[in-house]
C-alpha cells in the first residue's frame, strides 16, 4: 500500500478549527476534546461533531444510505464500473451476488439520522426537544489526497445528498499533499476518509483483516467490542481449509460488516483493454502482473511474428522475488521466474503445478508437502533442487522488512499477528526491532539464531526423496493462492550465493534483513526458471526478454519480448496506432482514441464467470457509457475493420470504501 500544507489548505482547515473545550455527554470510549483541526469545534453545536460521532451505528447508516453509487460509477468510471456489495469477489469464499447491500436512499438515511442519539442523553435525534443531530447539524470536513479526484468525487456526493436531506449537514472535502493525509491518517486524526486496498492475494482475508483488525481498522479506531467480533470469525475463516466451510464464514463476515458499518464499500472498476487483432492466445487473469507471455503467438500476417513489443509507462522497482512488491517487477518475474503453483489459465480460485509435480495436505491442515519436478535447469545453467526451494521462502522469510510482501508468508509460518521475522527475534510485541537491521543486529545472538532455525525448521526439503515440506503455525486456507504470486518464485541457492547474497547461515541472516531496493544485490539480476530470460534492462528505457530454449516444458511461441517504457501518450498511443507495439496500457481518459481503433470485442459475462465469444463491431457510439457504446454485428453485416481487439467488463481488484472514525484522535 507512499510538504507541508499550501497556504489555501491552511486557511480551510482555520476555518473550521475552533477551540475545543470538551463535549457535552461523551461515549466512555471518547476522547473528551478532540485535537484534530477536521472536527469544527469538536462539539454538537452545528459548527463540527464530537470526536465520537460516528460511534453511533445510526450516524454510520445515514451516511451510508446517502451515497449515490449510480453517480459515482458514471462520473469517476465513465460507467465502467459495479457497486461493491462485500469485500469478497468472484471467485473467492463467501462471495454472494445477492450479498446484503446498501442502495442510495435519502429517505431511509433521514431515518437513520432521526434515531441517533449523539448526544447520548437516551432521545433520538429526531423526537429530541433540547436539540439533536437532526435539528442542531454538524460540519466536517472529509480529507483526501491532493490529485486523487475519485476521492474528492466521493466527498463531493455525500455533500451534495447530505444536504438535499439537511441542510444543517455540512461535508466539506479537503486535498491535502499524500504525506500530510498520510500523517493525519496515521494519527488517527481523519473523522471520515475513502481508503483505497489492491489486494495482494485474491482471498477474502485479504480484504477483510486491513479493513476490520489491520492497518485501517485501526486508523478508524474500531472499538475493541467490534474488533472481537470479527477477529473471531477472520481466525476461524484462514484456518478452515474446507472451502464449503470457509464460504460460510465469510458469508457470516459480510453480515457483519453490513450491520456493524465500520465503512461503506464503493465500486470495482471493470476491465476495458486493447491489443493487436494478430495476437492470438492471451490469457486475460486480472491476478496476472500484467501480461503473461508464454502462451501468446502472432498470425502470419502480423508485423515480427515471432517477436512481442508491450508499450507501457513506467519501471520495474526490483528482480529479487522476496521484496519485489509491484505490478512492473511482477510482470517480468512472472514469465522469467516460476512458483510451485500457479493460477489455471483465466481462474482465479484454481491452480495447477509448475515447479512442483504434485502436493499432498495433512489432515489438519498444518503440512504441505510439494513433489519437486525433476530436470528443471535455471537460466545459468544450475539445477533446481528441493533444496533451491526451500532456501527461497527461508531467504524471503528472514529478508523480510515492511516494505516487503513477506508480511504475507510470515503469518502463516509464524502465526497470526507475527507478520515479520524480527517479531520472532523479540516477539514482546514492541515492534522496535521492525525495519531496524541495526537494532536487530545488535539483538541477543541467541534469539537472532533461534528466529533462523525456527525459520528453518518450518520449511524442510529431502533432496533425496524430491520433497519440501512446510510446516505451518495453523491451518492456513489461502496458503496456495498465497505462494503462487511473485514473492514464492524460486531461486537458485548456488548462484545467490556466489553472488554475495545470502549464504544459508544462521550466523550471518541479519545482515540483509530489511534490505532496501537500492542496496539489494539482486534489483537488477535475475536468474529463473521461466519460459523467457533477462537479456537487458536499460532503466527509462526498455526490458528484453529472450526465449529460454532449455526450458523444462514445452519452449515459447515467441522467441522475443520487448517491454517499451513510453511515459507519453501521444508517443505511447502512435507506437500501437501504427501496429508497432501488440499491447499498450491506455488510461481511462485515453480509451476513446483506442476505441476508434477496435474491430473487434469480447464481453466479460459476470453471471458465468467468463468471457462471451469474440464479436465484430459495426458501430460504436461515443454518447453512451460501458459496454453499450459498442454494438456487435448481426449476421451478414461487415464491422468496422478496425485493427485492434478490446476486452471489457471484468471486475478488477482494487476497490475503495468510506470509512468512519469511531474516536476521531
Amino acid at each position: 500500500m507512499r510538504k507541508i500544507f499550501t497556504l489555501l489548505s491552511l486557511l480551510v482547515v482555520f476555518s473550521l478549527t475552533i477551540a475545543a473545550c470538551g463535549g457535552g455527554g461523551q461515549a466512555p470510549a471518547a476522547t473528551d476534546a478532540p485535537t484534530t483541526r477536521f472536527v469544527g469545534s469538536g462539539k454538537l453545536d452545528g459548527n463540527g461533531i464530537p470526536a465520537d460521532f460516528f460511534a453511533d451505528e445510526h450516524i454510520r447508516r445515514g451516511f451510508s444510505y446517502a451515497f449515490d453509487w449510480d453517480t459515482f460509477i458514471k462520473d469517476v468510471f465513465l460507467g465502467e464500473a459495479v457497486q461493491s456489495f462485500q469485500f469478497p469477489l468472484p471467485g473467492m469464499p463467501g462471495f454472494d451476488p445477492n450479498a446484503p447491500h446498501r442502495t442510495f436512499d435519502l429517505k431511509k438515511a433521514a431515518e437513520e439520522f432521526k434515531l441517533a442519539d449523539a448526544d447520548h442523553d437516551g432521545v433520538p435525534a429526531g423526537a429530541d426537544p433540547e436539540g439533536d443531530v437532526w435539528t442542531t447539524g454538524f460540519r466536517i470536513q472529509m480529507p483526501y489526497n491532493q490529485g486523487n479526484t475519485t476521492r474528492q468525487i466521493v466527498a463531493e456526493i455525500l455533500a451534495s445528498k447530505l444536504k438535499e436531506i439537511n441542510d444543517k449537514f455540512v461535508v466539506e472535502s479537503l486535498g491535502l499533499p499524500w504525506p500530510a493525509y498520510l500523517t493525519a491518517q496515521r494519527a488517527k486524526e481523519i473523522p471520515i476518509m475513502v481508503a483505497g486496498w489492491q489486494e495482494d492475494i485474491h482471498d477474502p482475508h485479504n480484504w477483510y483483516q486491513p479493513y476490520t483488525t489491520g492497518s485501517y481498522g485501526g486508523r478508524q479506531n474500531l472499538p475493541d467490542k467490534i474488533k472481537a467480533e470479527f477477529k473471531v470469525l477472520l481466525d476461524k475463516g484462514v484456518g478452515e481449509i474446507d472451502p464449503a466451510a470457509r464460504a460460510a464464514t465469510y458469508q457470516k463476515l459480510n453480515q457483519l460488516y453490513f450491520d456493524r458499518v465500520p465503512g461503506s464499500q464503493l465500486a470495482l472498476s471493470t476491465s476495458h483493454t486493447y491489443e493487436q487483432k494478430w495476437v492470438q492466445g492471451r490469457v486475460i487473469n486480472p491476478l496476472y502482473s500484467g501480461l503473461v507471455y508464454y502462451p501468446l503467438s502472432k498470425t502470419a500476417d502480423a508485423k515480427n511474428p515471432t517477436a512481442f513489443v508491450e508499450a507501457t509507462a513506467g519501471d520495474p522497482i526490483s528482480f529479487d522475488p522476496a521484496l519485489a512488491y509491484d505490478t512492473a517487477s511482477g510482470e517480468v518475474l512472472q514469465n522469467t521466474m516460476e512458483t510451485l503453483v500457479f493460477y489455471d489459465g483465466a481462474a482465479t480460485d484454481k491452480f495447477v503445478p509448475m515447479l512442483a509435480e504434485s502436493w499432498e495436505t495433512s489432515k489438519d491442515g498444518k503440512t504441505w508437502t510439494f513433489k519437486i519436478r525433476k530436470g528443471v535447469k535455471f537460466h545459468a545453467g544450475g539445477d533446481l533442487t528441493p533444496s533451491d526451494v526451500a532456501y527461497s521462502f527461508q531467504r524471503g522469510l528472514l529478508q523480510g522488512g515492511g516494505a516487503s510482501p513477506q508480511f504475507l508468508l510470515a503469518e502463516p509460518f509464524f502465526g497470526v499477528g507475527m507478520d515479520d521475522i524480527s517479531a520472532v527475534v523479540d516477539p514482546s510485541g514492541n515492534a522496535s526491532l521492525a525495519d531496524d537491521r541495526k537494532a536487530l543486529s545488535a539483538f541477543d545472538p541467541k534469539a537472532l539464531v533461534a528466529a533462523c532455525e525456527k525459520t528453518k525448521a518450518a520449511i524442510v526439503a529431502d533432496d533425496a526423496a524430491g520433497t519440501v515440506t512446510f510446516h505451518l503455525a495453523q491451518p492456513w486456507g489461502p496458503f496456495l493462492p498465497t505462494i503462487a504470486q511473485s514473492w514464492g518464485a524460486i531461486m537458485d541457492k548456488e548462484w545467490v550465493v556466489q553472488n554475495k547474497g545470502w549464504d544459508g547461515s544462521c550466523n550471518t541472516w541479519q545482515k540483509t534483513y530489511a534490505v532496501t531496493d537500492a542496496e539489494n544485490l539482486f534489483t537488477k539480476k535475475l536468474n529463473g526458471t521461466g519460459p523467457f530470460k533477462l537479456d537487458h534492462w536499460t532503466p527509462e528505457q526498455e526490458i528484453v526478454l529472450t526465449r529460454n530454449d532449455a526450458y523444462w516444458g514445452t519452449p515459447a511461441k515467441l522467441e522475443r519480448v520487448t517491454i517499451k517504457n513510453i511515459k507519453e501518450w501521444g508517443t505511447r498511443f502512435a507506437t500501437f496506432k501504427a501496429g508497432d507495439a501488440d499491447w499498450a496500457y491506455v488510461p481511462v481518459e485515453n480509451r476513446p482514441q483506442a476505441d476508434a481503433l477496435v474491430g473487434e470485442f469480447i464481453v466479460f459475462d459476470a453471471k458465468t464467470g467468463k468471457y462471451g465469444p469474440v464479436q465484430q463491431l459495426c458501430s460504436y457510439d461515443a454518447k453512451k457509457i460501458g459496454v453499450d457504446k459498442f454494438v456487435p454485428c448481426a449476421a451478414g453485416q461487415t464491422g468496422t475493420k478496425g485493427s485492434l481487439r478490446m476486452e471489457i467488463n471484468r471486475p478488477g481488484l482494487y476497490q475503495d470504501v468510506i470509512i468512519y472514525n469511531f474516536d476521531v484522535k
